[in-house]
């Protein structure tokens, strides 16, 4: 499985910014059976992602936090297994 993220605007800024979190298998094929939710860092709660149609791609608006480098949180869940991984972004300066 790839993930890999994108961010609007890129680089992302403090506070909102939206995540579309983009998940292949095998072959480049898009995975679209997972349930993905987003936070900042562990203070922030859990935010599921909205699934867009059956490509792959999740998205949700989500306060990333602030400072010159943020830690993204992903959790991806299949049943009941999940995986929690880390994507750092550094943030855009005024």
């Amino acid at each position: 499985m790839d993930v890999r993220i994108e961010t609007h605007p890129n680089p992302p800024v403090a506070g909102m910014s939206e995540v579309v979190v983009i998940v292949t298998g095998p072959h480049g094929r898009p995975i679209h059976d997972l349930i993905i939710s987003l936070r900042g860092n562990e203070a922030m709660p859990w935010v599921q992602t909205i699934q867009d149609g059956y490509m792959g791609a999740y998205r949700r608006a989500v306060d990333i936090g602030s400072g010159e480098t943020v830690i993204l949180q992903v959790r991806l869940q299949r049943g009941e297994v999940q995986k929690i991984l880390l994507f750092p972004l550094k943030l855009a300066t005024d």
